[in-house]
C-alpha cells in the first residue's frame, strides 16, 4: 500500500497523526482532510472496519465518492479503540492500484497494529498520569 496512516477520527474532523507517503499524496501529519470525504468516518459510525481488494469491481464502494474523490483502488481501515471502548480513530491504507488486502493475515496484521497504536496510547496516558502523581508528592 503506497499510502497509510494513523488517523484522529472525531465527530467533526480528520486529523492525520502519522503518515507513510510513497505514492506522492501529498498529506502530512496534522493536516486534515473533509471528514465527510472520508470512509474512515463510516467505520467512526459502524465500528467495523473496511478492506477493499479494488473499488471499481467491489458493490458496495465502486460508486462511493471517497475512492474517486482521492483516486485510489485498494483501501484497509480498521478501528483504533482506546482501552475503555472509546473510538480513537483509524489506522488506514490506500493505494491507486488493485491489492489482494481482503485476507485474513492483511487483516489481522492490520487490526495488530491499531491494537498496538492503542496500547501504546494507554501505556503513555498512565506514564504521564504517574509523573504528575509523583511530581505532587515531592
Amino acid at each position: 500500500m503506497g499510502f497509510a496512516a494513523v488517523a484522529r477520527v472525531t465527530d467533526e474532523k480528520w486529523i492525520a497523526c502519522e503518515v507513510r507517503d510513497e505514492i506522492s499524496f501529498g498529506l502530512k501529519p496534522g493536516e486534515e482532510l473533509l471528514l465527510k470525504t472520508t470512509i474512515c468516518n463510516e467505520i467512526r459510525e459502524s465500528g467495523d472496519a473496511v478492506v477493499i481488494n479494488h473499488v471499481a469491481q467491489d458493490k458496495r464502494f465502486s460508486h462511493h465518492h471517497t475512492p474517486a474523490m482521492y483516486g485510489f483502488q485498494s483501501y484497509i481501515s480498521v478501528p483504533i479503540t482506546r482501552r475503555d471502548g472509546t473510538f480513537f480513530g483509524t489506522l488506514c491504507a490506500i493505494d491507486p492500484e488493485p491489492r489482494i488486502i481482503d485476507t485474513p493475515e492483511v487483516s489481522g496484521l492490520f487490526t495488530l497494529f491499531a491494537d498496538l497504536i492503542s496500547f501504546h496510547m494507554d501505556f503513555s496516558d498512565r506514564l504521564d498520569s504517574s509523573m504528575h502523581d509523583l511530581e505532587k508528592q515531592r
